[in-house]
């Protein structure tokens, strides 16, 4: 056994034992979901470290349990505010109690999410193509686009809130906003900085321009903006969760600003946990599409 493995069995046992055996100093609800919570992190430990074997697996689920042995602790000595850090049983309970509105929540983000992203990559690369392949167009339209795609959508989302006739629409744009300017500015980029010698190779062999596009240019450019996509991802939800703070009645933000006004900051501390959770996840999902797309850059 690797001293790594050693360390994260160890804390993962000091962890299960504070949990159930530990007096604390305020209410403790059950501790089933948390206790289960810490077991599949584990299980998908052990899994992972026997596949690969890396260290940073090892390093990384340490830090998970190390900072949920400091929270335990520091619920067990009473030096943890009351209101603003409930124990972790609490706020992992809130997982299977609120279950059916983080559901609700879950669903109505996503919805929203996939059409503003779908919308705006797919926009924003064909039109990225067609505007960089034509030099006058480039020309024009790559600094109008630079100005435009520096302004943070946060900045305008209570304005577009505000104006757009329902929230659904104006989450929509605001996530539209936020990944179409930097997938169209970098697909006009791309198109733009490619190599003389391909394009000159293409038309050599006297290829029709729809072939040019979709066939030589579109798969030599598709690297760069699915690279982008995870950053674009992030971006899209901080806008989108931002926007449900504001005007939404469901949705990831909305569980959190909703219970917020109320100072429930245990349903506050799960509904955070529960959006970096789905964020982590779409980030993984998203470096698995990228590794089937562009297989020939992995």
């Amino acid at each position: 056994m690797t001293a790594g493995l050693i360390r994260t069995n160890i804390l993962f046992a000091a962890l299960l034992g504070i949990v159930f055996f530990a007096p604390k100093a305020m209410s403790v609800q059950s501790p089933a979901a948390f206790a289960a919570v810490i077991t599949v992190i584990e299980a998908l430990y052990l899994i992972q470290h026997f596949r690969t074997g890396k260290k940073s697996v090892s390093d990384i689920v340490t830090v998970i349990f190390s900072f949920f042995i400091i929270w335990e602790l520091a619920v067990v000595a009473g030096i943890a505010h009351p209101v603003l850090v409930p124990p972790p049983e609490n706020v992992f309970c809130i997982f299977y109690l609120n279950r059916g509105d983080m559901l609700e929540g879950l669903l109505s983000s996503m919805s929203i999410l996939l059409q503003g992203i779908g919308t705006a990559m797919l926009l924003g690369v064909f039109g990225g193509l067609f505007v960089g392949y034509v030099e006058r167009l480039r020309e024009t339209m790559l600094p109008i686009t630079k100005v435009i795609s520096s302004i943070p959508p946060l900045v305008y989302t209570p304005y577009v809130v505000a104006a757009m006739p329902s929230f659904r629409a104006a989450s929509v744009f605001v996530i539209f906003s936020a990944v179409f300017w930097p997938a169209f500015m970098s697909m006009i980029s791309r198109v733009g900085s490619i190599d003389k010698k391909i394009i000159d190779s293409a038309r050599v062999m006297n290829v029709s321009a729809p072939v040019m596009l979709f066939k030589v240019i579109l798969p030599y450019s598709l690297p760069d903006v699915i690279g982008r996509l995870s950053a674009s991802l992030t971006s899209a939800m901080l806008c989108l969760t931002g926007a449900e703070m504001l005007g939404a009645s469901a949705g990831l933000g909305y569980f959190v600003k909703k219970y917020s006004d109320y100072a429930d900051y245990t349903r506050v501390i799960a509904g955070i946990i529960y959006i970096a959770v789905v964020i982590t996840i779409l980030n993984i999902l998203v470096a698995k599409l990228q590794k089937r797309v562009i297989k020939w850059k992995y």
